[in-house]
């Protein structure tokens, strides 16, 4: 099977290449589970969960979408099932955001600003903007790793856009046109 660089680890097959996907895939994987759950300690912990339930299961593994979105689907199941035992679904900032540079905030500042906004989220919703702005996945990559519609996924980031809004007034709301990304992007 041909190796693919993508993010996406498409094209490595987990019951045959799993060191080569767990090396390709953490790193995206942690951020996720880091985004989601605040700690960088417990992200580390679930994020080795993830990719221990995933070699168990990496023999049922079917290509219908790449392995890493597989992977991030587990990734953000365990973050998710962490939250509800922990109770910790509204506290659950993420670094989502890079300042215009006409903006007369340091980027510092303005990532508390939306780190704030971004406790108003739920974790699906959070989940649903990490993926799309931070790791680049396109809708309908998100709506495999979630398990969802991609109508769902484009509800979700507008709702969660919606909310952000509202949370971060009008003088700091949001904007399509503004860059709301991670690295690289």
């Amino acid at each position: 099977m041909m190796l693919d660089d993508s993010h996406t680890g498409k094209d490595l097959d987990p019951a045959t290449q799993f060191p080569l996907l767990y090396e390709r895939e953490y790193l995206n994987v942690f951020r996720t589970v880091r985004a989601m759950v605040l700690s960088h300690e417990e992200a580390e912990d679930l994020a080795q969960e993830a990719f221990v339930r995933a070699y168990r299961a990496r023999h049922r593994f079917r290509p219908t979408a790449p392995a890493g979105a597989w992977l991030h689907r587990i990734a953000v199941n365990t973050a998710i099932s962490h939250l509800r035992r922990q109770k910790l679904a509204r506290v659950l900032p993420m670094r989502l955001y890079q300042t215009p540079e006409d903006r007369d905030y340091s980027r510092s500042e303005a990532r508390t600003v939306v780190d704030s906004a971004l406790t108003e989220l739920s974790p699906k919703l959070r989940a649903a903007v990490h993926l799309h702005f931070y790791l680049g996945y396109s809708r309908e990559e998100v709506a495999h790793v979630l398990g969802i519609p991609s109508g769902t996924v484009a509800s979700r980031i507008a709702k969660a856009m919606t909310i952000m809004r509202r949370r971060l007034g009008p003088d700091q709301a949001v904007t399509a046109g503004e860059q709301i990304a991670g690295p690289g992007r």
